[in-house]
Formats: structure tokens, sequence, C-alpha cells
């Protein structure tokens, strides 16, 4: 299946470069480029490491143009392993201003993906600036920054010099420090609207800057690039101290840039200078003082870490041609499927049958071509055709179907919610549907997990409430194997939150695959919670309690607030996980540390959440 590639082009000047650049560096240049590749419904791009987002919801802003670069053939799974790779080039510590930047990397993508380049004017806009003699003048200060360049620039004339402008004081600094401009840091230039600021939060970063001070140009962008990525953890303010005249006296700033870092209104610390690498550590020491490690850091918690962080899979696919046949068997005979549709589903039939081959010969690995051209459409009949009991081998099939990255990605995107309704349907029914139909689409669920991207749809905002009636419904099912599997999805459910949780505490190196999640409704998550409890304090099983308790863990570790391990406390899990102990009914020494373990996340949360309760 083919895809799109699209170059999105920002100019982080805001217009300013094509308005200045003459009279600052003598030569016309239009942007300050800033890209990145959208794709398979994501904007990758690099700074702070490799990132995604959803398209156009970057900080970078509204982009000044989309260049079409063509179609790509390869496929996202074999896209997301280059992208791995890629991180390893593309890291935070690797960013280059001149050699190893956003355009850098959105050319190899494109090179990758369609075989082209990006346009060489945004490539070679760095040796542009360097063939300047304000750029020549620019670049001792950046390659102390970043290192030596490859850029070889023109020999410029003696007798050149910079443009007399840039002495002038003329407000320079908006070429990257526009306040208005999306995805930067505001400026302040009241003197008590700042002093309020300081006071108001418990951990604030003040740039003091000005309009003639060169290094201030270059800081700026990752200045903005790195308080912006911290998120709420940070609050960060420019303030021009030639348009703020009485703010810089009254903090006695005597040079640009200036960095002034505050803890909860006192002043922690201060630098002078455009180094990227100490604003970068006393960013972290100012938010590490001002939230302190959470609980859950402390605690050691061997068997929580030795859980596996990969979703339960039901992936077989043996029982392939006895599934064909029950579904054969409940087609109707009048007014059921054409001939094209009957050669349809044989050829889903054959695809499935050749990815059950090639997990032993894995050249034989069929392609989406030979899935044919209308098997969704296909399923989404024989929905309507058989009754709810008889749906069960269809939704084996499914099960089946969504293990393949590509077909999970169509329902990833699917605008008539197949999942979604079939979750609802099963949820409504409750205990008293169909055991096999409740059964085929609990596997349904879990299988969608295996794929980043379905995973992050199923707990999107579309589907993440018939999901939950789903769990609830099944997780105390008088039918173990039910029983096992919904637990298997609430496991799944717990892994996925914890990885998200982990990109928002290490913006740096997000996973790229997928995306974090949107915010999960703390009701949505305390009703999950509470039936997992519940389910918890009733199963006699120890592998089922094992993923319960893994799900439980998963939920609450490193959550902020402590609203999960509240409720845990509240429900009286603890004494609940004491009781198997002693009754037996958890023996195996990891699943009792694991029992140990998740008590001590409970009181560790509790605990804290006391203490800031008393502060």
């Amino acid at each position: 299946m083919s895809e799109r590639v699209t170059l999105f082009v920002y100019d982080l000047s805001q217009g300013m470069a094509r308005t200045m650049s003459m009279g600052l560096m003598g030569r016309q240049i239009d942007a300050i480029y800033h890209t990145s590749v959208v794709v398979f419904g994501r904007e990758f791009f690099y700074g702070q490491g490799i990132m995604s987002a959803i398209p156009g919801t970057t900080q970078h802003g509204t982009p000044i143009e989309h260049v079409d670069m063509g179609v790509t053939e390869i496929p996202q799974e074999v896209f997301m392993e280059f992208m791995d790779n890629m991180r390893e080039t593309f890291t935070a510590d690797a960013y280059h201003l001149l050699d190893n930047n956003c355009n850098n990397f959105s050319n190899e993508v494109c090179q990758f993906l369609v075989g082209q380049p990006i346009p060489a004017h945004i490539t070679s806009l760095p040796a542009d600036f360097l063939n300047t003699p304000f750029g020549q003048t620019m670049r001792p200060m950046i390659e102390g920054m970043f290192g030596p360049s490859r850029h070889t620039p023109s020999p410029v004339p003696p007798s050149a010099a910079p443009p007399a402008s840039l002495s002038a004081p003329t407000s320079l600094s908006s070429l990257s420090l526009n306040p208005s401009s999306s995805g930067t840091v505001a400026f302040m230039t009241d003197l008590g609207q700042l002093n309020n600021a300081i006071q108001s939060n418990p951990a604030t970063v003040v740039y003091f800057t000005s309009a003639t001070c060169p290094p201030c140009r270059v800081i700026a962008p990752i200045y903005d690039e790195l308080v912006l990525s911290k998120g709420k953890q940070i609050f960060g303010v420019k303030v021009d101290i030639g348009m703020a005249q009485a703010i810089g006296r009254a903090y006695e700033v005597r040079s640009t840039p200036t960095f002034m870092f505050f803890l909860k209104g006192k002043k922690f610390s201060q630098f002078s200078g455009a180094n990227q690498a100490e604003l970068r550590s006393s960013i972290d020491l100012l938010i590490y003082s001002a939230h302190p490690a959470h609980p859950h850091a402390l605690l050691s918690l061997k068997q929580y870490k030795a859980l596996s962080g990969v979703p339960i899979l039901f992936s077989s696919l043996s029982s392939l041609d006895a599934v064909f046949a029950k579904l054969r068997t409940f087609l109707p005979t009048e007014g059921g499927l054409s001939q094209a549709e009957v050669k349809q589903l044989d050829k889903i039939h054959s695809w499935l049958r050749k990815r059950e081959e090639a997990k032993t010969n894995p050249g034989t690995e069929p392609s989406m071509g030979e899935l044919g051209a209308t098997w969704k459409p296909l399923l989404g009949k024989l929905i309507t055709l058989l009754p709810y009991e008889t749906q069960f081998p269809l939704w084996d099939i499914i099960r089946m179907l969504v293990l393949h990255p590509r077909v999970a990605e169509v329902y990833a995107k699917d605008g008539n919610l197949t999942l979604v309704n079939m979750f609802k349907n099963v949820g409504a029914k409750g205990d008293e549907g169909s055991k096999p139909v409740a059964l085929m689409t609990l596997r349904v669920a879990c299988n969608g997990f295996g794929t980043p991207l379905l995973g992050t749809y199923i707990l999107s905002s579309a589907a993440r409430e018939a999901t939950k009636q789903l769990l609830v419904s099944t997780l105390l099912s008088t039918v173990p194997q039910q029983r096992q599997t919904a637990a298997s999805l609430a496991f799944n459910i717990g892994v996925k939150i914890a990885e998200s949780r982990s990109q928002v505490l290490n913006v740096a190196s997000p996973t790229i695959s997928g995306g974090p999640l949107e915010d999960l409704e703390e009701d949505w998550s305390m009703e999950c919670l509470s039936a997992i409890a519940t389910a918890i304090e009733k199963e006699e099983t120890e592998e089922i309690l094992h993923r319960l308790l893994g799900s439980v863990a998963n939920f609450i570790f490193m959550e902020e607030p402590f609203s999960g391990a509240v409720l845990m406390n509240i429900l009286g899990l603890p004494e609940t996980l004491d009781k198997k102990i002693q009754d037996k009914i958890v023996i195996s020494a990891n699943v009792v540390g694991l029992c140990r373990e998740v008590k001590e996340m409970v009181s560790s949360a509790v605990t804290e959440q006391a203490r800031r309760q008393d502060e």
C-alpha cells in the first residue's frame, strides 16, 4: 500500500529573514528553514533527538510550505526500523547547527522513502550563510558551541566587514525571539509581571537578552526548545534589557546572554554566556530540585522491572482451516456472498495460510496485494450478514489479520469504527452474551496492541470508552479462559500507559512508533483500576492474578498525581494481596515478589501525597 510523503517547511524567523537578511548579511535569505517529514500519519523531525507528533501540532508553528515529495512503497514497519537506526546518529548531543540539523535529517528520510533529496535551497542554507561576512564572523562562536563545521566558506575580501547595521539598535533579536511566534518562549517587559511569575511558579528560568547580542541569536532557539520540551515542569521567560531597562537594573544584569534560575521564588543560580551544555544541565538541576524524584524511583522493584514490556498477543494461526470452514457453515444460502466475494474470502484464507508458512520460511511472506483489494469491505459485510452469536469465527479471522501492521493501520484509521462497535456490543451484553464472541473480541483487542498505531487508537478518545466497557464486562466472567484473556487486555493497556508515561518523562528520546497517548481522563483510569482490583479480590488462579497485578503496577508506576495508588489503598488492595499470599493462592516467588512490590508502590505514593498535602 503506497503512502504519500510530504515535507513540511517552516520559517523559524517568522518572515524576518526575508526582510532583514540583505541589510544584515549582504545577501537575500528568504527564511531560516526548519523541516520535518510527514508520513504514515505522523510528523517526524529532529531537534532534541528524533521526535514525532500529530502533523501540524509541533512547537514550530504553521508551515510556510508543503512540498509533495512523492509516494513511498516502503512498509511502515520497515520505515520504523530505519528510524530506530537513525536515532543512533541523530541524537540530542549530535545536533550541529550547520552540519547535523533538522534539514539533514529530513533529507536522509526523504532519500530513504522516495529516493529524492529535499529542495537544494534548504540544504545549502548553512553554506550560503557562511559565505557572508556576517556568517564568517559568527563561525568561530558556532564552532565553539557545536564543534568544527565541514562547510568551507568562499574567501571573503579582506576589506569586507559585517554591515554597519549589525551594531544598529534595531530589534534584531526578533529574528529568533519573536514573542508572538508559535513555539517560542514569550517576552516580558513589566517588572511586576516578572516578579509575580517568579513567585507563582516552583521553577522559573529567565533569559536576559539584547538586540545587539550575536551570541543571543545563536542560543535563543536552543533555549526555546529546551524550555518548551519540559512542559509544565518549568516556566520560562525572556527579557530584552534594551526594551525592559527597569528589569535589567532590578536584577543587576550586566551582560547578555544571562540566565537566572529561580526555585520557589528565590534565586537558585545564574550564569552568563551562550553555553548550551551549561544551560541544559542548569535547567535539569532546577527541575530536579523543584520536582523531587518520584517515590517509586527510590524503590528497587525487581519483579516489576522484570515484567515484559511486550503486549500479550494471541498469534496462533494453526486452526486456520477449521475457522474458515466454521464461518462458511454460518453464511446464509440465499442473499449471502456473490461469486466475487467468495473469491475474496478465499484470498484472505490463502493469505493467512502463507503468513503461517512464513513463520518457518520468512521468504514466503505474502504481500498486501495478495490479500485482495476488497478484504475490508467484505469483512464489514459479513458483520452485517451474521447474527451476533455466530460471528466468533469472523472475529477470529480479524484477530489473525490485525497481527499484520498494515492491516492494523487500516483499522486504526477506520471511519466505520468496526472495532469500537464490536467492543461496545460485547460490553453491553456482558456475561449474558455469547462466550465465544466475547473471547474472540478480547483477543482482537489484545492483538491490537501488537502494533503501536492501533494500540494508541484503542486507547484514543474515539475508542477508549468502548475498550473500558469490554474490559470491565469480562474481567469477572465465569469462564476462566475469558478471564485470562481479559487480564491480558488489562496488562496490555497498562503496558501502553506505562510506555506513554515514559515518553513524557523522557522527552529528549521519545519513542517514534505510535506516539504518546492522548490524556486519559482520571475517571476512565479509576474505573478500569477499580474493576481490576475487584477481579484480583475474586480471582483464585495465580497466572491470571500475575497479569492483573502487572496491569495495576503499570497503571500506578510513576503516576502523577497518585490517584491510582490512593484508590488501590482505599479499596484495600494491600490487604487483599496479603490474603492471597497467606491462603497460598499466590505461591511462585516472582508473583509473591510482585505482590509485595505493588504494596510498596501504593504505600510510598500514599505517604508522599500526604506529605505534599501537609506542606
